[in-house]
């Protein structure tokens, strides 16, 4: 086996959600929630630093739905609990003054306890850190004003902002249940991204974000991802198959769908995506599928010169089903590669490989010329042993895409449904035969 890798982003949100929980924090969603809220969602959580500030990003022309700034709002009414209460979230939260990468990777967490004491408080901080960053590590609660602090951090030969604390909204508390005055509420936030450029040495985020396997796969670790979500299972096998994980930008430019070959009528909705009240930068739609991502992948690497390249991207997208609704949340493994040892049947050997190890052992490959973003005479869909269609396909990248993105060699590329597969494979494992019931 070769060098299995892990994303800085995907390592430090591992070391953090196991310090977290090893310091009396419960998990409150893994990155499950839809990132579209709706305005009225829309509130501060806390007295946030005027540089954590985010502006909204709003979705079609009426501006009912908007990509959320924190991950925190629309859990909270589930948060509620005896005390003292520590749970936090993880996701992306979108920033529209951010017109290289909006999305921004993201932990949240709430602390509510009878008193709030900053000392004890620095004590606990640096019980977290110390599972970061070793033992030597330090952290303490400096004031920034009389309702927050920033958690400062000494680790590993310098100082730095490991999260920010501040006291609750009123609203917060309302939704948590809190009667006033009786307890004390506080929410924390940490910047992902912030911390794995810092652990990475990236000059910064957008560097943070590259795709080119050059970069991704200075990160040899074989840590698994913490947690048994199916997407966390899925990541660790494409890893233990050596694609190097990257992350995307959160959202599409308006030339897209047109650059891999997909339909954009008006009245697809699907291929469309949701649009955005108000472009900015080079953005315009929120994605519903990741394929383009993946194309502009294995596009960079080719420029960048790489002469083989296998990545992949686990992340969320959305389906549009009418103009002016809330899109309807899906999350996708998507992977592709290129390279002189890699055509059609070896790819198609891949995907055999990698279902069977996600645990869905009845699949069968269904030949396709009806998916224009792959080249007609290698594109499959994947079926179960009842011909259902697991939302799932794959094959060789079409040549206007290729053209398109520059791509001078073969390339193949898959897109699967997360839940599909995981009910196929939840399915398959609780499966007892006849004879042994």
């Amino acid at each position: 086996m070769g060098r299995i890798t892990q994303h800085p982003i995907r390592s430090k949100l591992g070391a953090l959600t196991r310090a977290l929980v090893a310091n009396g924090f419960t998990l409150h969603d893994d990155r499950s929630a839809s990132e579209i809220e709706s305005v009225d969602w829309a509130f501060a959580l806390y007295e946030t630093p005027d540089f954590q500030s985010k502006r909204r990003i709003a979705l079609e022309e009426d501006g009912r739905y908007t990509l959320r700034t924190n991950v925190l709002a629309t859990q909270l009414d589930t948060m509620r609990g005896p005390l003292p209460l520590r749970t936090f979230c993880i996701g992306r939260t979108f920033d529209g003054n951010d017109a290289a990468i909006p999305a921004h990777w993201t932990i949240e967490g709430i602390i509510v306890e009878d008193e709030f004491s900053a000392a004890l408080w620095s004590r606990r901080w640096t019980r977290i850190a110390q599972e970061v960053y070793g033992i030597s590590a330090k952290a303490r609660l400096v004031a920034l004003d009389a309702r927050t602090y920033k958690v400062e951090c000494e680790a590993e030969g310098s100082t730095f902002a490991l999260a920010h604390l501040g006291k609750a909204s009123g609203i917060v508390r309302t939704l948590l249940g809190l009667a006033y005055g009786s307890a004390s509420a506080w929410v924390f936030t940490i910047d992902v991204d912030e911390l794995a450029r810092r652990a990475c040495d990236a000059p910064s985020r957008t560097a943070l974000y590259s795709p080119v396997v050059s970069f991704l796969e200075q990160f040899e670790d074989d840590v698994p991802t913490p947690g048994d979500s199916f997407a966390s299972i899925a990541a660790d096998v494409l890893r233990s198959h050596e694609y190097r994980e990257f992350y995307g930008p959160g959202l599409y430019p308006q030339d897209a769908y047109q650059k891999m070959n997909m339909i954009m009528e008006s009245w697809d909705l699907n291929n469309r995506g949701a649009l955005l009240q108000q472009p900015f930068g080079n953005f315009t739609r929120v994605p519903t599928v990741l394929t383009p991502s993946l194309e502009d992948a294995l596009e960079a690497n080719y420029k960048a010169g790489e002469a083989c390249a296998k990545v992949f991207e686990i992340n969320h997208h959305y389906v549009l089903q009418a103009v002016g609704t809330k899109p309807l949340l899906k999350t996708s493994l998507s992977f592709g590669a290129y390279g002189p040892d890699l055509d059609c049947a070896t790819f198609r050997a891949e995907v055999d490989t990698i279902l069977t190890e996600l645990g869905v052992k009845n699949h069968f490959f269904i030949p396709t010329d009806m998916a224009i973003p792959y080249d007609p005479t290698d594109c499959w869909v994947i079926l179960d042993e009842h011909m259902q269609y697991l939302d799932g396909n794959f094959g060789s990248i079409c040549q206007k895409a290729r053209d398109a993105h520059g791509i001078g060699v073969p390339a193949y590329m898959a897109q699967i449904e997360i839940p599909t597969i995981e009910r196929k494979s939840a399915e398959e494992t609780a499966f007892v035969p006849n004879e042994l019931r």
